[in-house]
């Protein structure tokens, strides 16, 4: 039983900092803030970056991170590039942007979803039942 509780709980610390480390690799945070206050703006894609990366299999595949410029509600300019979105607008398009007041500059053009605004909560409480599921399998065969 004292087995089953030790590896309870270092699972479920396990499960805690995957679901931290996720969000965050994910910018689940900065994503957060942008969608919480609800504004949007109209972007203008004023520049295109393409840098090239290596995939898995050893093959190369361009990435293109838009860089984009609105004016928030109070009328400031504000000009960011988009690394975390699959949109890939050409020079001169529009495109919906989320962002914060407090932090326009880290707005973002992913629209918000279940998926990032709970993955934390989703990784975190999937581990904690698995790790439960095991302690309880482990307390019976021990």
């Amino acid at each position: 039983m004292v087995i089953a509780a030790v590896y309870f709980v270092i699972a479920v610390g396990a499960a805690v900092v995957s679901g931290r480390n996720l969000d965050r690799h994910l910018q689940g945070p900065r994503l957060r803030a942008a969608w919480a206050e609800g504004l949007t703006a109209e972007a203008r894609c004023t520049a295109v970056r393409t840098e090239e990366a290596q995939d898995a299999e050893g093959g190369f595949v361009l990435h293109a991170h838009p860089t984009l410029e609105f004016r928030t509600g109070d009328g400031r300019t504000v000009s960011f590039e988009e690394r975390q979105s699959r949109l890939t607008p050409a020079e001169g398009d529009f495109v919906t942007v989320y962002y914060g007041a407090a932090n326009p500059q880290d707005a973002t053009t992913r629209a918000p979803s279940f998926g990032m605004r709970h993955a934390r909560t989703v990784i975190t409480a999937a581990g904690c039942f698995f790790a439960l599921i095991s302690a309880v399998v482990i307390a019976v065969v021990a």
